[in-house]
C-alpha cells in the first residue's frame, strides 16, 4: 500500500512541474521577475517568452486588471542583461517576443512594469508617435537656440 501511494504522489509531483509555472512556485525559481502590463488582452499561444534566437523565459502568471493583462514573467539569467529600460513586449503569431525600443538603455531592476504590446502593428504606432515626440523636441530645441542667439544680437 505504501509503494501505491508513493507512485500516486511522484504521478502527481510530475504532473505539476509540467504545468508552465507551477514548476517555477513549486521549486523556487523565480529569480528574474518582471511584470508586462497590457492595456487589452494578448492573444498568446503559449508560454514561453521569445527573442530572435529562441526562448529567454517563461510566462510565469497571467493576471486580467479591467480591460487589460499583467503578465509576469522569469527571464533566464543567461538573458537578463538584454532587459534594459527601451525594452518592451510584443505578441508576434501567438508568442511574446522581446523588441527594444533603441539600442543601449540602462539595466532593468528585477520586477519592474514593462510594456507589452498586442500586436506588431501597435508597436509601431507607437514608435512612430516617439518619433513624432523626439522630432517635435528636437524643432523646438533648435527654434530655442536660434532665437537666443539673435537675443544675443539685439541692439
Amino acid at each position: 500500500m505504501q509503494r501505491f501511494h508513493a507512485i500516486c504522489g511522484m504521478a502527481v509531483l510530475f504532473t505539476l512541474l509540467a504545468v508552465p509555472g507551477v514548476s517555477h512556485a513549486f521549486l523556487g525559481f523565480f529569480e528574474h521577475p518582471y511584470k508586462v502590463v497590457f492595456d487589452a488582452v494578448p492573444a498568446l499561444a503559449d508560454d514561453n517568452v521569445y527573442m530572435a534566437d529562441g526562448s529567454i523565459g517563461t510566462i510565469t502568471n497571467k493576471e486580467r486588471k479591467g480591460e487589460g493583462v499583467v503578465l509576469t514573467l522569469d527571464i533566464r539569467k543567461e538573458h537578463t542583461g538584454v532587459m534594459r529600460d527601451t525594452t518592451v513586449f510584443v505578441v508576434q503569431d501567438g508568442r511574446l517576443v522581446h523588441a527594444a525600443l533603441s539600442e543601449g538603455g540602462t539595466p532593468l531592476p528585477e520586477g519592474s512594469n514593462v510594456l507589452g504590446f498586442t500586436d506588431t502593428l501597435q508597436l509601431n504606432l507607437f514608435r512612430a508617435r516617439l518619433v513624432m515626440q523626439d522630432i517635435g523636441g528636437i524643432l523646438r530645441k533648435s527654434a530655442d537656440d536660434i532665437a537666443k542667439k539673435l537675443d544675443t544680437f539685439k541692439q
